[in-house]
């Protein structure tokens, strides 16, 4: 009570100041000496709740959500009075001087699109304030880049073009802008237009970097395909962000912390996100180094939830992450809603991680009771934290919220999030609301996003963060593989056999904390969902060779022509193969070549085309998954990656690469943007290589899958009666499902869309009332991603292939019997075995080749990708559409001011799917270059000086330019565009040093 008391009164009194605009409020934060830019949300009492941007909905504000200025008297002042738009993501720049925000103009409800999650039909923008005059800059301007292939785009218009066009039906979300070092700025844009490939948030957002006056935007995160919010500088140089990552099966709730360098190179992660539906977003670094991040369950908690605490500094040779097995980590308090501390733990725990407000929880729950009752007045409940920030002396600004902080009734939502300022001093843990120090918080309003208005060193003792070079692409890092201005990258690791890629619960389980065959248990494992993706039991011995992934995001046809999505596979995500290349090394006498482990040597090193997302797959001999990298990776123009010194080896050391056979000059680097190696087996049966003259391999139903079928198939499983109870010769289209409007044929749905039991014999798990096929099965033949685990590919190989034995789990003797497994068996410990026939013998199918049997596995393991748009109008639009737009690089001139004469021109251009468009490279100047007129084509004197890379040498080095620009645009097949426009002056030495004399 005396808790609730303190609340009131403090309320009471700052309310009153500010309705009768006189005196300042009474309550201010003590030792507070500076201005507080803050967002002012409008709040509708407590009986009504109010729109909160968070992960799930980063485009939904509540309108007249004002920017406004406190002082530390408790006068504050208005900066942007929104009335019927709303302001967000606050940030101050370097100098104290400066607030960047994004501004929404209109998020009232006739200016929203409630058919695509709420988002406002004119979008959002970043502006800068200037502190002192007032004076505001806008910086971006709704700017449009779809992949120009993947539709039929009006760019200045993504809303409500003419209806020949395809749109969004929405604006372009410019958001989170933070200053960098340099005179830069790091924000996220949906402005390429794409979609999550999974649902709970819309749209995708990536990461971009421009200048300070908005020019020279370039696209530094490739990768970030999912989607990304509010990047924050660290003190190093590098920048941290929020990532939604739901890469393969991953549960499509999870979002992790994660660092870059401002040019896209040497991403990394900070905090993964292995724990259950858990974000960790929202976060700032304090001024002796260590990071505070939010962790929150999404979508129902508002954005709010609890602090974590973890430092960056670590000694040389020290693992920053606990192990994959969670009883290795450390537990976290936390007090639950019923009012007890329970800890949890989860994997890969960044080492020094705590929580610094353990009397509350980011679970979704409401908020716990103060004593550790179990139940309590929801006004007395201790409430949950948002939007931390650096201040002075260490301390920590928040957004806090009393209640329960939970829009379910667990045990009541109400009343609604009433958020004020608060201040955590020293950023040190809290282990009750009693001791948060109140700066402001009125009934009426939801003050939110508290930044200190003071510069970088009042914070942090240094003026800026660390400034980090801009992408050099000069040809230092490999100079044969990556010349200068090469649209390649390299990318490679030491070892396999380093690796962490196993789930990290319930190791003793009959699966060996792998994922169960069929259960109705929830939670069984971690394998799949959150961390580990391992495809049945192995050993080292088993590791063959890696599949490196080409991943395309998804382009939002929202409207128009071939609207929507014309593909399905089980993660909605475009999977190509560039490459299976073999890891294992013998000498010349046939001896495996050994690394300085003293294992065998799984290192390897490729070329692959800059700029485009990638992931990887671990293969045993016969091309088959044995672990996912469930990862999005990307390489920028001339990186080389290949650091990771093992397979998501988070806490052990790294192999050093430079010791591995792959380091060694005589290693065949494969250049996988013109050759495809693919795994097959020889007359003997043994694992070989052969090579397909294309940059990609595509694995697709009717084109791949079926012919097989109807040739070796069909003849038996036919009827009404087939074996297995398995018909294959069914064509009909059937419904897929699951709110995706599209359609699959028979023959498809009963091996790889039949979760329901629809067809062939039922499961003996029920879930829900029904027979289910749950865990990562896809049907009773398919198991996505583990085709060493699918009853399919055991028939075509003629072999039990996922490391265990038909005697080590029960099975039923009638299939679809639970009544005739083994006395005493358990229906979630059962699994299927494989019983030779005469049509499926031990050993295989001969009438097979191995080919199409891999064939077989490959289609599985790239999760059953069909094109839906078969033999329609939309057939172009499906799996086979290329929505990854061209590499394009300029190397030369280098954006902003240099003091050196520009004596080239050069720019590289690569493509990874269908190649570049011949004749499509466009350069021109706003400046006379090579003795051309302003805007005149400068591509035809564009010489090939390496591969991809294109330059034009000047006829005399150019010592003077001011404010020029280039612009350099290239064209794929599929019709995507790339496009750079360079903004750069030229000072040299010579013109500087007379202005300097005078």
């Amino acid at each position: 009570m005396q808790l609730a008391f303190r609340f009131a009164l403090g309320l009471g009194l700052v309310g009153l100041s500010l309705a009768t605009l006189s005196a300042p409020p009474a309550i201010s934060a003590p030792g507070v000496s500076y201005d507080i830019v803050y967002v002012r949300q409008p709040r509708k009492g407590d009986s009504t709740h109010t729109v909160w941007p968070e992960v799930f909905h980063p485009g939904t504000l509540e309108p007249g959500s004002d920017l406004m200025l406190l002082h530390p008297n408790g006068t504050e002042e208005v900066l942007v009075d929104t009335t019927n738009g709303a302001v967000t993501d606050p940030f101050i720049s370097f100098d104290g001087q400066y607030v960047f925000y994004a501004l929404y103009p209109d998020v009232t409800p006739g200016q929203l699109n409630t058919q695509r999650g709420n988002l406002p039909y004119q979008g959002a923008d970043i502006y800068r304030l200037h502190l002192g005059t007032r004076q505001t800059q806008r910086l971006t301007f709704q700017e449009f880049t779809p992949n120009a292939g993947a539709g039929n785009w009006l760019e200045s218009n993504p809303v409500n073009p003419p209806a020949s066009y395809n749109r969004l039906g929405y604006g372009i979300l410019n958001l989170g802008p933070a200053p960098l070092p340099g005179g830069k700025i790091i924000f996220t844009s949906n402005r390429n237009g794409f979609i999550p490939p999974k649902g709970y948030t819309n749209p995708t957002l990536q990461l971009f970097v421009m200048d300070w006056d908005g020019n020279n935007v370039t696209a530094i995160a490739p990768l970030t395909i999912g989607s990304t919010l509010h990047p924050t500088p660290l003190a190093d140089g590098r920048v941290m962000f929020s990532s939604f990552e739901t890469q393969g099966l991953r549960d499509s709730r999870n979002w992790g912390l994660w660092a870059i360098k401002p040019d896209g190179r040497t991403w990394e992660p900070l905090v993964s996100s292995f724990k259950e539906a858990g974000s960790f977003h929202f976060a700032t670094q304090l001024g002796d180094g260590d990071i505070v991040v939010e962790d929150y369950y999404n979508l129902n908690n508002w954005g709010f939830g609890a602090l974590y605490r973890f430092p960056t500094g670590f000694a040389a040779g020290m693992a920053r992450f606990h192990p994959a097995s969670v009883n290795q980590n450390p537990p976290i308090t936390q007090t639950v809603g019923a009012g007890f501390v329970y800890p949890f733990r989860m994997p890969f725990t960044p080492k020094g991680l705590y929580s610094i407000t353990p009397f509350t929880t980011a679970a979704d729950e409401a908020a716990p009771c103060p004593g550790g009752v179990p139940s309590c007045s929801n006004v007395l409940r201790l409430g949950k934290f948002t939007h931390p920030s650096a201040a002075p002396n260490n301390d920590l600004l928040v957004a806090y919220t009393a209640g329960p902080a939970n829009a379910l009734d667990r045990p009541d939502d109400l009343p609604a999030v009433d958020a004020g300022l608060y201040l955590i001093p020293g950023g040190d843990p809290v282990n009750s609301p009693s001791q948060l120090v109140l700066i402001k918080n009125l009934p009426q309003y939801n003050e939110v996003w508290p930044r200190a208005v003071v510069s970088y060193a009042a914070v942090h003792g240094v003026g800026q963060p660390a400034e980090l070079p801009w992408l050099p692409n000069d040809g230092a890092e490999h100079p044969d593989l990556l010349p200068a201005g090469t649209p390649y990258g390299l990318i490679g690791t030491s070892s396999f056999y380093k690796r962490e890629s196993f789930p990290g619960n319930n190791p003793n389980n009959r699966w060996g904390g792998l994922d169960a065959f069929n259960t109705a248990e929830n939670g069984q494992s971690f394998n799949w969902f959150e961390q580990g993706a391992e495809a049945g039991r192995y050993t080292d011995a088993d590791i063959w060779a890696v599949r490196v992934l080409l991943m395309e995001p998804n382009t939002h046809r929202s409207y128009g022509p071939h609207s929507g999505q014309h593909f399905f596979n089980w993660v909605n995500e475009k999977l190509r193969i560039l490459g299976e290349i073999p890891l294992r090394k013998f000498d010349a006498q046939g001896n495996p070549i050994l690394d300085p482990e003293g294992n065998p040597d799984t290192s390897f090193l490729a070329r692959v085309p800059a700029d485009t997302p990638l992931t990887f797959q671990m293969l045993d001999r016969n091309g088959m998954v044995l672990t996912m990298a469930q990862t999005w990776h990307q390489v920028r123009p001339g990186e080389a990656r290949y650091d990771c010194g093992g397979c998501h080896a988070h806490s052990q050391q790294p192999l050093d690469f430079e010791q591995t056979a792959a380091a060694q000059p005589g290693y065949p680097v494969l250049d996988l943007s013109k050759v495809t190696p693919l795994l097959t087996h020889d007359g003997d049966g043994n694992p070989v290589t052969r090579t397909v003259s294309a940059p990609i391999a595509n694995v697709e139903f009717y084109r791949d899958v079926r012919p097989i079928l109807q040739t070796q198939c069909v003849s038996c499983h036919t009827g009404t009666n087939p074996p297995g109870n398995l018909r294959l010769d069914d064509v009909a289209l059937y419904d897929i499902g699951d709110f995706t409007y599209l359609s699959a044929p028979g023959d498809y749905m009963r091996l790889c869309r039949d979760q329901g039991a629809t067809w062939g014999y039922p499961p003996l798990v029920a879930y829900g009332g029904d027979a289910y096929w749950r865990q990562t099965n896809a049907s009773r033949y398919v198991r996505l991603f583990q085709s060493r685990r699918s009853l399919l590919i055991w028939k075509i190989f003629g072999a039990r292939l996922d490391g265990w034995t038909n005697a080590d789990h029960p099975t039923e003797s009638v299939p679809g019997n639970a009544a005739t497994l083994p006395p005493g068996a358990q229906i979630n410990d059962a699994d299927l075995d494989f019983i030779p026939s005469s049509a499926h013998p031990a050993g295989g199918m001969t009438s097979l080749t191995a080919d199409q049997k891999i064939t077989f596995a490959r289609w599985i393991d790239l999760g059953c990708p069909i094109n839906t748009g078969q033999g329609t109008a939309d057939e172009n639009y499906g799996w086979f559409l290329d929505d990854v737009r061209p590499t394009l690089t300029v190397s030369a001139p280098r954006p902003g001011l240099s003091h050196t004469p520009l004596t080239v021109i050069r720019v590289g251009v690569a493509d990874a799917y269908t190649g570049i468009q011949p004749g499509s490279l466009s350069i021109t100047a706003t400046i006379a270059v090579a003795g051309r007129a302003p805007g005149a084509q400068l591509a035809d004197l564009a010489q090939p000086t390496g591969d991809g890379i294109f330059t034009i040498t000047l006829p005399a080095p150019l010592t003077s330019a001011s404010s020029a620009r280039l612009y350099v645009q290239v064209r794929d097949e599929q019709g995507n565009v790339t496009r750079v426009a360079r903004s750069f002056s030229i000072l040299t030495q010579q013109m500087f040093l007379p202005l300097v004399w005078r």
